[in-house]
């Protein structure tokens, strides 16, 4: 009877080891968890993500399907911590499941996540006009009857020629430049006399669904400003798709007979306030939103510990279109012209710009190319074409825009 109770031990024993052996071997590798999702950019056929890269880990396994059970998932082997997939159908779902190969095996997959190509992309600038009849530096040579045709064409030619485009500085001139362009676009123009009161579209790619005139992005807490007090907004329906995107036109005030700590805060009221309407709008909505126009702000300026506006507005989650483009032409110049050398300014790498284009949500609206519109004089690379058309260059970006 001692035998065979010491041979019951013995196996138990064994069996014991065993079992610990396999739990170990087993919970190394469900101790690491499967790497998230970081990022993804969805465009009209292709669709880009990343993911976070953990330690020890020697290839990555993505799969994706068209249907949330992953039925006939496709998979893609990689060493690298992104995937770029293409020949996609536009405007469609599709499901990512990612993986890591260890030392000790796979991980388990990570959760679904669904990522939509893109519905539609449009092209988008942001333009200051100088609207005045003369520029008080340079009299009677600027003056906008001079220079308004050159305008039209800088906004026609073939590297800008937008899908939408918001004005500035055209309190007194909208509905002129209105008529000039009115062969290729159709236009709002808000019934208050502000500086950002111009919006446009090209009619065969948008039509318009509703406006709002009466967006104060001051309220109390400034008092004046009238001319940047309010903003434009259009909400704009893409033709083909039916899908519908905001559109936000902002002047905020420059600094010119204020301190600029209170020019400073003012920017900063207005684009905390302008984030904070734009995001409930969003909410509710369920579109997404692109916020452009001139902040008269360098991004990294900070004035008596008040951040700029277009910092304020990148801190509330929205997307500068300068900083995520992944390609981007003329970045090392200023977004403002040398208006008494009709030059260009240095900016290396966008620290000069007083010029944005914001995007919101990052999950709706991917970003293409970016692009500060130049037209040097022939053989120059400072000089500009003369007449300048302003005291701004156009600001452009390509953008995508998803839905689920």
């Amino acid at each position: 009877m001692k035998k065979i109770y010491l041979l019951i031990c013995s196996l138990l024993f064994v069996m014991i080891l065993a079992c610990s052996s396999k739990s170990e071997d087993e919970e190394g590798t469900a101790k690491m968890a499967a790497p998230d999702f970081t990022a993804q950019n969805s465009y009209m056929d292709r669709l880009v993500l990343n993911w976070e890269t953990l330690s020890g880990a020697t290839e990555y396994e993505v799969r994706y399907s068209d249907a949330e059970n992953m039925t006939d998932a496709e998979l893609i082997k990689t060493g690298k911590t992104f995937v770029d997939i293409e020949n996609l159908e536009k405007g469609s779902s599709y499901f990512f499941q990612v993986r890591a190969q260890l030392k000790s095996g796979w991980t388990d997959w990570s959760a679904i996540n669904q990522i939509n190509t893109a519905s539609f992309e449009a092209s988008i600038t942001t333009y200051n006009v100088l609207g005045v009849e003369a520029d008080p530096n340079v009299e009677p040579e600027y003056a906008w009857h001079l220079r308004k045709e050159a305008l039209k064409a800088m906004i026609l030619q073939a590297n800008n020629n937008p899908d939408i485009i918001a004005f500035q500085e055209t309190t007194t001139v909208a509905p002129e430049i209105k008529e000039m362009i009115g062969e290729n676009y159709d236009s709002h123009i808000s019934e208050r006399e502000v500086s950002a009161r111009l919006i446009s579209w090209k009619p065969g790619k948008f039509e318009l669904v509703s406006y709002n005139d009466d967006i104060d992005i001051f309220g109390s807490e400034v008092t004046g400003r009238n001319t940047a007090r309010y903003i434009a907004h259009v909400r704009l329906r893409e033709i083909e798709t039916g899908k519908e995107i905001l559109v936000y036109n902002v002047h905020v005030p420059a600094s010119t007979n204020l301190p600029k700590k209170d020019g400073q805060r003012i920017r900063q009221i207005g684009a905390r306030n302008l984030a904070e309407y734009v995001k409930q709008e969003v909410k509710e909505s369920g579109l997404p939103a692109v916020v452009l126009g001139d902040l008269n702000n360098y991004f990294d300026t900070v004035v008596e510990g008040i951040k700029s506006a277009p910092k304020v507005l990148s801190e509330n989650g929205f997307a500068d279109t300068f900083q995520e483009a992944p390609t981007r032409t003329n970045e090392d110049y200023s977004t403002t012209v040398n208006r008494a050398t009709s030059s260009v300014k240095p900016g290396e790498n966008g620290s000069r710009r007083l010029d944005y284009i914001f995007v919101y949500p990052g999950e709706q609206v991917s970003i293409g190319d970016y692009s500060i519109i130049i037209n040097f004089s022939e053989g120059s690379s400072t000089r500009l074409q003369e007449p300048v058309p302003s005291d701004h260059h156009p600001v452009k970006s390509v953008l995508y825009f998803s839905y689920d």
